[in-house]
């Protein structure tokens, strides 16, 4: 292959060097370029310098210039004065000379300072101007004007001016001494000031120069060192750097059985011979993962379970063919609307995974199917979100059965009222309520007349078809809201929420009549009914409830049947009302 020499090196040579070394030749070439840094910030320090010296002389002469106008002022040659602001106003390095009074406005354009004067002396010394002006040339808020009104001291400031070059302002006080007093008063510690704007064009025109020799002279340095470091670096750490880019890239591409050729005994070499051996791993562990993979695949895939995954950003990324047919929707439309609108209710599905499924019903209905969801986010070690999967179970099935289950466990099923089992609690619930709120109660117990006779006579069947007759009649009778069951044999009992004693004698005694007037196969049936109310009974729980409406119903056995019995008084009832 040759020899190839590098900066004095042969090419065996160099690459036997250490990181270090190469690190070190590198180095150098930093060095040179802090060297350059230190170079620029010369050229800034003269800069500054420029800048400090051009101040210093600007300053002298403003203060000359400021000291020869106090001068004629306190001769009393303002005409005088005007001709020498005009004459400094000329030089080409004063852009502006104005003499401000105390506010702000420039002076000698108006009467005001002429008329206090000859009142002050007494006499005309100063003749009026013919035609007056104003000028406001500083705001009397200025922060600067204050500044020296109240510490009579000159002042300068840097101004940048749209459009145009910066320039050097300066304001000076013209204070009140005791000549000036003679004529103005001692009232102002400051009869007015000067501003004196100077142009810095030539300023920076030698700051320009300064800037462009300084960037000739760089961008040379600068190009030299970047060659060299260039060179240093393509050599030392491009080329072998650059093989292990190529072969981590065919890794990345899949090529996990590759590996890099690794001579040498620099720490690039050793970096070589790790990334085999990672490489080798990688493969192990790649395959392992595979085959992981194709489990969960299976798992996933083959659920009856929708599944629906996100990744960290909570972008939709896996969507199984269950959760494609529980929901109606292909896997495409599920990522592109995401999981906020799985359910086409996003503020439920937000809620969702805010609570992480805790206190929230997890039984939906969607595309006409009972479903239940779980969801579940993961977090890191850090506690930041990693993903989030929803699991959504068909339940349709499972909740019809179990709505048949409920139904016939508290269903009566011979009548298809309720049961003494729900009658039971619903009754603690509702007397419960009533105390609590204090609203009324009704309650009645009722059953067949000579329901025992009827039986031997015309057998069970026929008594069946009675019973069934009367729990038809019971539905078609009473409200939604009353709850009938069938308390056991030929009794049956209703409680009337929110019914008064007037009104729950009224509704049973017109239910007693309605059955009186029923024929059931040809044959007539009655009903004794006791009823109670609350809380004109009084009574602390409902097994003392039925037991009065028990001993009420006995009481109409005991009268003859067929009437309507109560445990507590009960106003007159009008029959015509009754019959209505």
């Amino acid at each position: 292959m040759g020899i190839k020499r590098v900066a004095g090196l042969t090419k065996k040579t160099y690459q036997s060097l250490s990181i270090s070394a190469r690190v070190l030749i590198s180095t150098a070439s930093t060095v040179s370029l802090l060297l350059l840094w230190i170079i620029l910030f010369y050229v800034d320090h003269q800069e500054r310098t420029i800048l400090a010296q051009n101040e210093r002389t600007m300053t002298l002469m403003v203060e000359n210039m400021i000291s020869a106008l106090r001068t004629i002022m306190k001769a009393g040659y303002a005409n005088i004065a005007q001709d020498f602001v005009a004459d400094v106003r000329s030089n080409p390095n004063i852009l502006e000379f104005q003499i401000l009074r105390a506010n702000g406005q420039e002076a000698f354009l108006d009467n005001t300072t002429i008329n206090d004067v000859n009142r002050r002396l007494g006499e005309e010394d100063f003749f009026p101007r013919e035609k007056e002006s104003a000028n406001p040339v500083l705001d009397s808020q200025d922060h600067d004007l204050r500044w020296v009104s109240e510490q009579l001291k000159l002042v300068s400031r840097y101004r940048q001016t749209e459009g145009k070059s910066r320039t050097l302002v300066y304001l000076v006080p013209i204070l009140n001494d005791e000549k000036c007093a003679r004529c103005h008063g001692k009232q102002q510690r400051m009869r007015g000031l000067v501003q004196v704007i100077t142009s810095l064009n030539r300023v920076e025109q030698d700051i320009l120069e300064t800037r462009i020799q300084a960037t000739s002279m760089a961008t040379v340095s600068v190009l030299l060192l970047l060659l060299l470091l260039y060179l240093m670096i393509r050599y030392a750490l491009v080329r072998p750097l650059g093989h292990l880019k190529g072969a981590m890239e065919l890794v990345a591409g899949g090529r996990m059985d590759l590996s890099v050729n690794a001579p040498g005994g620099d720490e690039i070499s050793e970096i070589a011979r790790s990334f085999n051996k990672m490489t080798f791993k990688l493969n192990e562990t790649y395959m392992g993962l595979r085959r992981e993979q194709d489990k969960l695949s299976t798992i996933i895939f083959g659920a009856l379970d929708g599944i629906i995954v996100t990744d960290g950003t909570q972008r939709v990324v896996l969507v199984n063919p269950s959760a494609e047919r529980l929901l109606g929707k292909t896997a495409d439309q599920i990522i592109a609307d995401g999981w906020e609108k799985i359910l086409d209710d996003p503020e439920y599905m937000l809620a969702m995974v805010k609570r992480q499924s805790r206190d929230i019903p997890d039984l939906v209905v969607f595309n006409q199917r009972a479903m239940k969801i779980h969801t579940n986010t993961l977090l890191d070690a850090g506690q930041r979100a990693i993903g989030t999967s929803f699991m959504l179970r068909d339940v349709t099935e499972e909740k019809m059965l179990e709505d048949k289950l409920r139904h016939l466990a508290i269903t009566d099923a011979l009548t298809q009222l309720y049961n003494r089992r729900f009658m039971d609690e619903s009754l603690i619930k509702e007397v419960k309520r009533s105390q609590r709120y204090n609203h009324f109660l009704g309650f009645m117990l009722f059953d067949v007349d000579h329901f025992k006779k009827f039986n031997d006579t015309y057998g069970h069947d026929q008594g069946d078809r009675v019973l069934r007759a009367i729990g038809a009649q019971i539905k078609e009778h009473f409200r939604k809201v009353d709850l009938a069951c069938r308390f056991g044999g030929e009794e049956f009992c209703v409680i009337l929420p929110d019914t008064d004693p007037r009104g729950t004698y009224v509704v049973a005694e017109r239910f007693r009549r309605r059955i009186e007037r029923m024929v059931v196969d040809g044959l007539k049936v009655t009903v004794s009914v006791g009823i109670v109310i609350l809380p004109a009974c009084e009574v602390s729980k409902p097994e003392e409830m039925v037991k009065k409406a028990d001993e009420a119903l006995y009481d109409a056995k005991h009268r003859g049947r067929n009437q309507v019995c109560s445990a507590v008084p009960i106003d007159d009832v009008d029959l015509d009302e009754l019959l209505d």
